[in-house]
């Protein structure tokens, strides 16, 4: 059969190599955008940049991290303190945000909306409760992590991987860097990040949360145990579980997507 007579054929009835390349093009392009990632990058950055920046300093105010900085910092030198815990705080903020943007991906956004509404909910509850509740004692605290650490120390002070990081990082640059890592892990100011940065700019989740966490840590280690006692904490409890009652209102009625 000639070239022409297929040419024909093909004309004759509707099939053609043309429209089989634009149909396997347009079935490409489907596949592609089928696997393709919502980064949110076009969503207004001044909303997720405010909105992480209050909520690291109402949840880290007094808590956990902050307390092991300051305590650190009155036995270690203090610059050493401070780069090894935000150095985990910033590690930990990049972690939180990518796994805000990747999970919005992998299940349905309204799915994503009505977890964060709930967990919203639960931490500003939870934190109004412990603000009610009223002052919790700070010397025993503080005491407690304080023991904590001399524990840790006193345990790992010979391990090998100790010695062989020690050639790279001071331990305690290591000590406060893994101890802040560990108690910032599954940490309701990590829940939160992920929940904003499912549905807000994460560029601007991650700057936001940085400099808060910077805030944070530098009051801790330059004043970590005047602040940390004399701040009251029943306050701060109280209004970081007001601006979190917030958000899950904003984010129920749809202001925050």
């Amino acid at each position: 059969m000639a070239p022409g007579d297929f040419l024909s054929m093909s004309n004759s009835s509707g099939f053609s190599v043309e429209s089989m390349s634009q149909s396997s093009l347009a079935n490409d392009v489907a596949a592609a955008s089928a696997w393709s990632f919502d980064w949110h990058l076009t969503k207004n950055p001044w909303e997720g940049l405010t909105s992480s920046f209050f909520m690291i300093l109402a949840t880290e105010l007094g808590d956990e991290t902050f307390i092991i900085a300051a305590v650190m910092s009155m036995r270690h030198p203090k610059f050493v303190v401070l780069s090894g815990a935000l150095g985990a705080l910033y590690f930990m903020t990049v972690l939180s945000a990518f796994l805000g943007v990747v999970l919005p991906n992998l299940i349905s956004q309204e799915r994503v909306t009505q977890c964060a509404t709930v967990l919203y909910t639960f931490f500003g509850l939870r934190l109004m409760y412990v603000g009610a509740r009223g002052e919790e004692d700070k010397d025993e605290e503080f005491e407690e992590v304080e023991n904590t650490l001399k524990d840790s120390a006193s345990k790992g002070q010979k391990s090998y991987v100790r010695r062989m990081f020690s050639q790279f990082c001071t331990p305690v640059f290591l000590e406060a860097l893994m101890l802040t890592f560990l108690a910032e892990w599954g940490d309701r100011s990590q829940i939160a990040t992920i929940s904003l940065a499912a549905h807000q700019n994460p560029l601007a989740v991650i700057l936001g949360a940085i400099a808060g966490h910077s805030i944070c840590t530098g009051l801790a280690v330059f004043g970590g145990e005047f602040l940390g006692k004399r701040i009251p904490q029943r306050y701060v409890a109280f209004g970081g579980g007001c601006l979190f009652i917030l958000f899950a209102i904003l984010n129920f009625l749809g202001v925050l997507q």
